[in-house]
């Protein structure tokens, strides 16, 4: 055998291995369980545990307030927990009924896997069931970071009348890509495996998780907030967004790098979020 047919094979192996274990590591990522709890803020809060649209058990917080039904739901990034958000619970608190929960996987909740957005619009759809049937609540504002703003991104329903994310990805396989920028051109047949395994062993298409494509269809108001200098889910994933949807507002906070767009500047951050929600959410 050529040397050089020797070469093409193990890079081809090589190629299936990694990508491979990358797929698993990925929809199965080390779960991070937070060690806070919404009293740890002086916060009063009901454990809840509801299932998801398909079935799956799934651990939540509500905070009441007992001058207005409007609710806030938070959802957490990747790979993370409810318990991450709780700053930004505590803030939205003082205005609005607010409900945290785990997605698939994550914290407290139950699920095999994650699929980081895709099968997480379920996870959302079984909140918004729970706080209708359980708590009364038709009027719901979602706020969304990372992974959670993609799901708010992607899920319609008609009680939810406003969305605000925080460093949202536009397009899931944008992500993949991201993730192997390290190696170069052969990002593309790494990104391409990593599509192949989601649909061969997980029966989905990463193509359709695509925030930019049902944000376009979106009518209610929109805050898109996204970290200049965000190495995770690069900026132009934010401005592909707002292309998409002229109509939602567009914050980009200058510095900030993933995840640290509210403690960069607390007092405009909150202000900008609970004004949105306060004109949108009644």
């Amino acid at each position: 055998m050529q040397v050089w047919l020797k070469v093409l094979i193990f890079i081809a192996l090589w190629l299936i291995i990694f990508s491979l274990l990358i797929f698993y590591m990925s929809i199965h990522p080390q779960k991070i369980i937070t060690n806070l709890a919404p009293s740890d803020f002086g916060l009063n809060y009901e454990e809840v545990l509801f299932n998801s649209a398909d079935g799956i058990k799934l651990s939540g917080w509500f905070i009441p307030h007992n001058k207005t039904k409007s609710t806030i739901i938070v959802m957490h990034g990747y790979p993370a927990d409810k318990a991450n958000l709780l700053g930004i619970a505590e803030f939205l608190a003082k205005e609005f009924n607010v409900f945290l929960f785990d997605f698939r996987s994550f914290g407290k909740s139950e699920g095999k896997y994650t699929t980081a957005g895709y099968l997480e619009r379920n996870d959302l759809l079984g909140a918004i069931k729970y706080l209708e049937k359980e708590k009364n609540i038709t009027k719901v504002g979602l706020y969304g970071f990372s992974l959670g703003g993609a799901v708010a991104l992607m899920t319609n329903h008609e009680n939810v009348k406003a969305i605000a994310t925080d460093s949202a990805y536009a397009e899931l396989s944008h992500m993949v890509q991201h993730m192997y920028k390290i190696f170069f051109v052969l990002k593309y047949p790494l990104a391409y495996l990593t599509k192949l395994y989601g649909i061969l062993f997980l029966k989905i298409n990463i193509d359709d998780a695509s925030p930019v494509e049902n944000i376009e269809n979106i009518k209610i108001p929109i805050l898109l907030i996204h970290a200049e200098k965000d190495s995770q889910i690069p900026v132009n994933e934010a401005y592909l967004l707002h292309d998409a949807n002229k109509k939602a507002e567009l914050w980009i906070v200058e510095n900030a790098e993933h995840g640290i767009t509210h403690s960069i500047n607390p007092e405009k951050y909150e202000k900008k979020v609970i004004g949105f929600f306060k004109e949108n959410v009644k």
